[in-house]
């Protein structure tokens, strides 16, 4: 991947320091995944849509249910690539917490779990157990949640890649406080119950999601 990271363009209020970055795609080898349309605060939006980043509150402001199908959205909410919008936007996490995330999510506490346990069982022949084992399926990207942050983003040029941790931050300097509410609290959120992440799943988690590494290292 041949990615390139844009000058700073845009800070939030008066202080020029810390910047949310831009992120210039142009020069990926893939053509990307769902991205959606949504107008908050006056601001046109175009935003990648990446499962365990933050979707759960995009979804809440367009309108949705945390829980709503991504079908539904596509079918209403489809960003056409060929469109000018006032802002370009993804979320990103450490692949490490985005993995751990998801298995809480999905496999202890099995909210919306039907799908990914499906994909489990026919992939890996046996009922999900270690956090080690599930990395090993997530390897198979057999399930949309396990795909690489880098894999969702299309071949252009984004204005704001927002670090997960400050998405209402930043949606507050974007949109405004009002139209950011749904970015105030955690949607969606699992319970932080422990999970034990051996040296092997860390270096599984290297190697599955070197292209998600490499973004974050032009970010950083």
């Amino acid at each position: 991947m041949t990615t390139k990271t844009t000058a700073p363009d845009f800070c939030l209020g008066d202080d020029p320091t810390p910047r949310i970055l831009g992120f210039d795609n142009r020069d990926a080898g893939w053509g990307g995944k769902l991205h959606l349309r949504l107008t908050l605060g006056g601001m046109r939006i175009r935003y990648a849509y990446i499962r365990k980043n933050g979707c759960s509150s995009f979804k809440t402001a367009l309108g949705y249910s945390s829980t709503a199908r991504v079908s539904d959205l596509a079918r209403s909410s489809r960003a056409p690539l060929f469109r000018r919008y006032d802002a370009t936007i993804f979320v990103w996490r450490d692949p490490v917490a985005r993995l751990v995330s998801l298995y809480r999510n999905k496999i202890l506490d099995r909210r919306g779990a039907e799908d990914i346990l499906r994909r489990y069982r026919a992939r890996m022949n046996e009922e999900p157990s270690s956090f080690e084992r599930f990395v090993e399926f997530a390897g198979l990207q057999a399930d949309p949640h396990c795909l690489p942050q880098a894999k969702h983003l299309y071949p252009i040029r984004y204005t704001h890649a927002i670090p997960l941790e400050r998405l209402h931050e930043t949606m507050s300097g974007l949109v405004g406080k009002d139209a950011a509410r749904p970015f105030a609290r955690r949607v969606n959120a699992s319970d932080a119950q422990p999970v034990t992440v051996s040296l092997r799943a860390r270096q599984m988690i290297r190697a599955i999601y070197a292209a998600d590494y490499q973004l974050i290292d032009q970010l950083a």
